[in-house]
Order: C-alpha cells, then sequence, then structure tokens
C-alpha cells in the first residue's frame, strides 16, 4: 500500500493540475499538504495556497496581507497560475491597491466626503501604477481580460463622486448636482448607462419657491416636495414670469419646502392621532356599556330561573 503516500512534490504536481481544471479548493489543500510534506516548492506552494484564498473572498483583507507575506518571501520574479502569466511585482501592486480599495469602500456613508475621497485617491493610484496592464486576480477568478487599471480607475472615480454627491445634497444640493454628473460622465466611459446618477443629478439641480412660505429650495424630493393640488389658470397666471416658480411645469402640482412639508404632515398625524384615540375611547366606553347589560340580562334570567 506504498503508493498511497504521496511526497510533496507530487501533491504539488497534483495541485497545479487542479489549478487547470478550476478545482481550487482541491488545489489548495493539495499545496497546503505538500508544504507540511518538505516539498522543494514549499514557498511557491504556500503562495498559491494564498491566492486561491484571497479568490475565494476578494474583500478580506488579512487573505491579502497573507498573499503579500507570500509574494515578498518568494525569490521568483514571474510565476504561472494556470494559463496566467504573473508578474510577481505586479501582483503584489494589485494586492495593495485592492486593501486600499477595500478600506476606503467600508468606509462609513456618513462621512461621505472622506470616503469619496479615499475612492478616488485609490483610482489615481491604478492609474499611475498599473494603468493598462490586466488586474491578475479578475482574469483568474473570473476569467476577465478586460480588467485592467485604467478601468478600476473609471469604477473607483464614479463611486467617489456617487458617495460625495449623495451627501452633500444636504447640506449643498448644487455641489452635489455637479458630483454626480462626474459620476455619471465616468459610468459612461466604462460603457454604463449612468441613468441613476444623471437623474439625481438633474433633480437635486432642480429648484423651486414653496407655495407656503415662498423660500426658496433645491434638490427635488430631498428638500423640496411636489403635491398633488387643483390649480386655477388665475394662479398659474401669477406665477408666468417667476425665474423660479412654486408649481410644476403642467400645474399639476404645487412645491413645498421640506420644513413646511414636514409641518404639515406631522399636523396631520397629530390630528388623526386625536381622533384615533377619540374612537377608541368611544368604543371602550360602548363595550362597557354593553358588557354592563350584558350582566344585567343574565342577572336577570338567573332570577327568573
Amino acid at each position: 500500500m506504498a503508493f498511497l503516500f504521496k511526497g510533496g512534490d507530487q501533491l504539488f504536481n497534483e495541485g497545479l493540475d487542479l489549478i487547470g481544471r478550476k478545482d481550487f479548493s482541491g488545489a489548495k489543500k493539495k499545496f497546503i499538504d505538500a508544504n507540511s510534506k518538505g516539498c522543494a516548492n514549499n514557498n511557491l506552494a504556500l503562495t498559491y495556497a494564498a491566492i486561491i484564498d484571497v479568490g475565494s473572498n476578494r474583500a478580506n483583507i488579512g487573505a491579502y496581507r497573507a498573499l503579500l507575506t507570500q509574494l515578498n518571501n518568494l525569490q521568483l520574479s514571474s510565476i504561472k497560475f494556470g494559463l496566467t502569466d504573473i508578474d510577481t511585482q505586479d501582483l503584489i501592486v494589485e494586492c495593495e491597491l485592492d486593501i486600499k480599495e477595500i478600506e476606503a469602500a467600508n468606509m462609513h456613508d456618513y462621512d461621505y466626503m472622506s470616503k469619496g475621497q479615499a475612492l478616488i485617491a485609490v483610482a489615481g493610484e491604478y492609474l499611475a501604477r498599473i494603468g493598462e496592464k490586466n488586474l491578475k486576480l479578475d482574469e483568474i477568478f473570473k476569467g476577465n481580460t478586460l480588467s485592467t487599471g485604467s478601468r478600476e480607475a473609471l469604477i473607483l472615480q464614479a463611486q467617489g463622486y456617487s458617495t460625495m454627491g449623495r451627501g452633500a445634497v444636504h447640506t449643498d444640493p448644487k455641489i452635489a448636482a455637479e458630483y454626480l454628473q462626474m459620476a455619471y460622465n465616468f459610468r459612461k466611459q466604462l460603457g454604463d448607462s449612468g441613468d441613476e446618477e444623471l437623474r439625481l443629478s438633474q433633480e437635486y439641480a432642480r429648484s423651486c419657491t414653496c407655495w407656503i412660505c415662498g423660500r426658496p429650495a433645491n434638490a427635488e424630493g430631498i428638500h423640496f416636495m411636489g403635491m398633488r393640488s387643483t390649480i386655477e389658470p388665475v394662479f398659474q397666471k401669477m406665477s408666468e414670469n417667476d425665474a423660479v416658480k412654486p408649481i410644476s411645469d403642467n400645474a399639476e402640482r404645487i412645491y413645498v419646502c421640506l420644513p413646511c412639508y414636514t409641518a404639515i404632515s406631522n399636523r396631520s398625524e397629530d390630528i388623526a392621532q386625536i381622533y384615533h384615540e377619540k374612537a377608541m375611547a368611544e368604543m371602550r366606553a360602548m363595550e362597557a356599556r354593553l358588557q354592563a347589560e350584558i350582566s344585567s340580562l343574565r342577572f336577570s334570567i338567573s332570577v327568573r330561573r
């Protein structure tokens, strides 16, 4: 039964074969076993295992750092993973940038300016340090040979400006609209529609005069709302010469700023709550009267019996 006991080199070669068949979990086990048995390519076996770990969870920073350790210990300028030729230094750079990208993406959305700027900064590094070279991890695990440093830079810039735009709308709708217009431009360069960014940019750039208080407001859906209303021609004429109108173009809605809108909504809820409590009190009183009448009727019946 000696054939059951495989040496480290044999296990290493079997791992390479499994990589070629895309059985990455099986290949990783072979490389770990090969290392434990002291194969001639110990460092390479551990590097392959680390690459597979990254591929199984592309959001795991710890896996990237483990791979970086192995790559820095590897005394090879290039390696081959399946059919993919990899420059060791290029993969080191890719891992470093992937870590920065994950860290930026994991920042809190409420810190929108810092998060957006961090994403844009990483985009600049992808462009400067990788450029038109392929991203090898995407090629290995997704079969995507179109993924490059330049393309990743466009993606991150779109995400960065979109993040800043969605956050800035609460303090400066006009700059928010500009950020989202930039995000839209990057989406278009990627071949995406960018419809969501364009829609938000247009809505954030829209202005009105509040029908109720007369104050100007920007960013429809955020700082002012359209409310269905009957607007007779006499009222439409009043706003014909207004640069910023209090009614929609089709004269079917009036515009109301958020403070007025929420004040109306809150007052409506308060009134509804008062009527609800009054109705519940009346129902409880009616229930008590009915219970009293039922008790009285039961008592009368028992006396007669």
